[in-house]
């Protein structure tokens, strides 16, 4: 299914290009979802806690063993008996008897445990690991998606100053053919030439600053969804959405079930376990035991004994008494483990209350921002109007008139900024609620245009 969903992934996007508009962000998205190597290894991380899991409860099961083996003996054993000896007298007569044969001996046990509470906590534990290792997954597709969109609008931004940038560079330009007439004619002083030529290049600096911030935005683009991204498609609509609920409920939302402080939870759940696993090793442990033994020459030291089969069933309990202070030390180690995870799940719940909190004052006044910036931008076009009607009147400078556009084209860059900075705090507040979803990520692509951002650049 991965392979498939890579596969429709880049289709998307080649079509995309086919059809010259703006990569989508979902597709962007999902595309990541199916190739980011963090979202990879995290998913490793819990085939990987599953093994140990396996691992744990395959200690509580029955364990069968076979064991046999085949020999060749040679037995030499000495015979002493009363006889004649060689000078014709009587005595006892040493003789060695050598016997060779074959011998053969099997043995198929079975142990099934009937009381072990180590081992039944350490599975305990493990099962607290898998679901710790999901929700690391799951924390990190949320950051994947807040970085994902953030580098999104970043490429947005950087190709919205470039078009404010290029509207103001063909403005200008036309005035500076306009005063190089009227120089050429002396009806313009020099400085004004100069003035507006440096003005010129000083927006030609400029493009090019915002065209490399945009190829290194696109760059960035690249490496999270693993995919080239020529274009993107500009923010369309106008009316962003407000900030839902308040700065508290926000918190306690994302205390109750950010998936950061749950993989601690289940961290804390695992460590607790291990604690209680390492001191049950004082514990007793009970076992049943079935074994049967066919031997054909083979018994003790594989000597020549009839043909024999033995089946028996046992318990077996092993008590331990003093293994060196080695379980202590390993209950030792799983308690320090176990305040190091508490520790670092209040530094994370910390941190989650301080960055949700902030993500929503950022949203709030992002929001005010937007509103404030386009009065400005309004109020410096206005401006900037008047006092080009006063230059043509002769009546204020070219120094006045290039200081009205550079602020008016400020301002509007600094609004198209706000914009991009309400939606980012948006994507912030629900990161940092534990919020972000698939479909929060489809919701902010919806607003996006169908045609690519070179094609909606804004003009001044």
């Amino acid at each position: 299914m991965g392979a498939v969903r890579v596969l429709a992934c880049w289709l998307a996007l080649l079509g995309a290009g086919a059809e010259a508009r703006g990569a989508r962000l979902l597709e962007l998205y999902e595309q990541a979802l199916a190739s980011h190597p963090v979202l990879k290894g995290k998913e490793y991380a819990i085939d990987q806690a599953a093994a140990e899991k396996d691992e744990a409860l395959a200690r509580l099961l029955p364990q069968i063993m076979a064991s046999g083996n085949l020999s060749w003996n040679e037995m030499r054993q000495l015979d002493q008996r009363r006889g004649v000896l060689p000078n014709g007298q009587i005595g006892t007569v040493s003789t060695t008897i050598t016997n060779g044969y074959q011998g053969s001996r099997g043995i198929i046990q079975a142990r099934q445990a009937l009381f072990d509470l180590p081992d039944f906590l350490r599975l305990q534990g493990a099962k607290a690991s898998i679901r710790q290792a999901e929700q690391d997954l799951e924390s990190a597709r949320m950051s994947l998606a807040a970085d994902l969109i953030d580098r999104y609008f970043q490429a947005l931004q950087a190709g919205d100053e470039i078009g404010y940038v290029q509207g103001e560079k063909e403005l200008t330009d036309a005035e500076l053919k306009r005063i190089r007439k009227m120089r050429d004619r002396q009806l313009a002083p020099v400085t004004d030439l100069y003035q507006v030529e440096a003005y010129y290049q000083t927006l030609l600096t400029r493009e090019l600053e915002a065209q490399n911030a945009r190829a290194v935005a696109l760059e960035k683009l690249r490496e999270a969804a693993g995919v080239e991204v020529p274009e993107v498609a500009a923010l369309a609509r106008d009316d962003l959405p407000e900030v839902p609920g308040s700065a508290q409920q926000w918190v306690e939302d994302a205390v109750r079930r950010h998936p950061a402080l749950l993989a601690y939870q289940y961290a804390e759940e695992a460590a607790r376990n291990s604690i209680a696993g390492a001191r049950a090793e004082h514990l007793p442990q009970v076992g049943l035991q079935l074994s049967e033994t066919y031997a054909d020459n083979g018994g003790f030291d594989n000597r020549q004994l009839p043909r024999y089969t033995v089946a028996s069933v046992g318990l077996q309990l092993n008590v331990p008494i003093y293994s060196g202070g080695g379980i202590e030390a390993a209950a030792r180690g799983a308690t320090a483990q176990y305040h190091i995870v508490q520790e670092k799940r209040n530094e994370k719940l910390r941190e989650i209350e301080r960055e949700t909190r902030t993500a929503w004052l950022n949203a709030q006044s992002g929001r005010s921002r937007i509103g404030s910036t386009a009065r400005e931008v309004e109020a410096r076009g206005k401006a900037r109007d008047a006092v080009a009607r006063s230059y043509q009147l002769n009546i204020a400078t070219i120094s006045a008139l290039l200081e009205t556009k550079k602020d008016l084209l400020k301002s509007q860059v600094e609004q198209s900024k706000a914009r991009y900075d309400y939606v980012r705090a948006l994507v912030a507040l629900q990161l940092w609620g534990g919020d972000l979803s698939q479909q929060d990520v489809a919701d902010i692509d919806a607003w996006l245009a169908a045609a690519p951002r070179g094609e909606t650049a804004a003009s001044p």
